[in-house]
C-alpha cells in the first residue's frame, strides 16, 4: 500500500483524488489555514498519477508519496490527527533503528492508551517518515507524548540514530474513511 500527502491551504471539503483509492483522511491544521489530505493506494504506480493531481477549488501547496511500512490499530477513534515528519534524506542505518523503535518499544507503549487510534508510518524514497496518528482526543496526544517519554532505549537501540522528529503538527479530522490495515507491507 503507498499514500500520498497533499498539503493545502484554506477551506477544503473531501477532495476527490480518484476513484483507485483505497481510502482517505482529510485534516485541518490547528490554528492555521492549512492542512492535509492523506491518501492511500494499492500501489507505487496509482500513488505517483494522484500525486500530479490538484482537484479544483482550493489553493494546494505541495505533495509527497510514501510507502506505507506499518499500520497499528488501537481503535477506530478519528477526531484528531498527530502527523510527525523526520525528514529526509536518511540513511539506511538510521531508517532501521527509527522503524524497530517504533514497532518494538513506542506502539507497545502506547497501544492500549485510552483514545488512541489508528497509526500509519509512511516512508518516502529518500527514507524520510512521516508518522499519521489519529485519536479521540488532544489529550490522548498528551499521553501517548508522556508514555513515549517514559520509555527506556531496547539492548542495542543507539541514540546517535535516534534524533526525533523535524516538526510535529496536530490536526482536526474532518474526514476519515481510512483502509483495513491488512496488507500494510
Amino acid at each position: 500500500m503507498h499514500a500520498t500527502i497533499h498539503h493545502h491551504r484554506g477551506p477544503l471539503g473531501t477532495p476527490d483524488l480518484g476513484r483507485d483509492a483505497l481510502g482517505t483522511c482529510t485534516l485541518a491544521h490547528l490554528g492555521g489555514l492549512t492542512g492535509v489530505v492523506v491518501t492511500f493506494w494499492p500501489d507505487a504506480a496509482a500513488a505517483g498519477e494522484a500525486a500530479a493531481r490538484r482537484p479544483a477549488g482550493t489553493t494546494w501547496l505541495d505533495t509527497g508519496v510514501y510507502r506505507v511500512v506499518d499500520v497499528h490499530s488501537a481503535s477506530e477513534a478519528a477526531a484528531f490527527a498527530q502527523v510527525t515528519w523526520f525528514d529526509g534524506p536518511r540513511g539506511a542505518g538510521q531508517s532501521a533503528a527509527e522503524l524497530r523503535a517504533g514497532r518494538e518499544r513506542i506502539w507497545p507503549a502506547v497501544r492500549d492508551l485510552d483514545g488512541v487510534g489508528t497509526t500509519y508510518v509512511l516512508m518516502a524514497e529518500d527514507r524520510a517518515l512521516v508518522v499519521v496518528g489519529l485519536a479521540a482526543s488532544i489529550e490522548a496526544f498528551e499521553r501517548t507524548r508522556e508514555a513515549i517519554n517514559g520509555t527506556e532505549l531496547l539492548p542495542g537501540e543507539d541514540p546517535a540514530l535516534l534524533p526525533g522528529p523535524d516538526r510535529v503538527d496536530l490536526h482536526r479530522v474532518l474526514h476519515a474513511a481510512l483502509p483495513a490495515p491488512a496488507g500494510a507491507r
